[in-house]
């Protein structure tokens, strides 16, 4: 029988162990998430190198630069997750682009001349977006050979507004240039990715 001096000591270890219990909860949490973190960074780093050496379009300061800034890309755990989240990165893009540039051109800051080019770039931007959102959702297919046709798909319409501009009567540069430029780039990331899953 235990005796009425033993409780204190047991409680004691109870109580100690019940407010151990979350700080070693914590400590193992952080741990797998700084775990996740480097995973994701090597991946990052050695897809990008792997990549930049295929395509001589794509630089690596650039996909370091894009991918790191990147919440879905730093928790990508093989080739494959990352392939996704780099599509996604590339469409969440091109919509805040999309965005500002209808934002724009609501509040008439296009010259009024430009009005029906800056509605083709919007409808551009638009269905590069669209074709985007279908290709991760037939992602799952496997069918990588299509899922890249879909990309570069996307690519051409952001060169259809540059496009537009230079074939005007008297040539024009595009105002949204250095915009399609970003946004091609990371369209290529991901292209390149499902390259080397073709790979494998």
């Amino acid at each position: 029988m235990v005796s009425n001096g033993e409780f204190p000591s047991l409680y004691s270890d109870t109580a100690y162990s019940m407010k151990a219990a979350p700080e070693t909860f914590k400590e193992l949490t952080c741990f797998l998430l700084l775990n996740v973190i480097a995973t994701a960074k090597s991946l990052i780093q050695d897809s990008c190198k792997k990549a930049t050496a295929k395509n001589r379009k794509l630089k690596l300061d650039f996909c370091l630069k894009s991918l790191e800034g990147c919440r879905q890309c730093k928790t990508a755990k093989n080739l494959s997750e990352l392939v996704m989240a780099t599509m996604k990165n590339a469409e969440s893009k091109t919509k805040r682009v999309h965005a500002q540039m209808k934002k724009d051109f609501d509040a008439k800051k296009y010259p009024k001349d430009n009005d029906m080019l800056v509605m083709e770039c919007l409808s551009d931007y638009s269905g590069t977006a669209q074709i985007l959102n279908l290709a991760m959702e037939t992602f799952e297919d496997h069918d990588y050979k299509d899922l890249i046709s879909r990309m570069n798909l996307g690519m051409d319409s952001l060169d259809a507004c540059d496009e537009g501009y230079k074939e005007r009567s008297t040539p024009q540069i595009s105002p949204f240039i250095k915009s399609n430029e970003f946004l091609t780039h990371l369209i290529e990331i991901p292209i390149a990715f499902t390259e080397m899953l073709k790979r494998k």
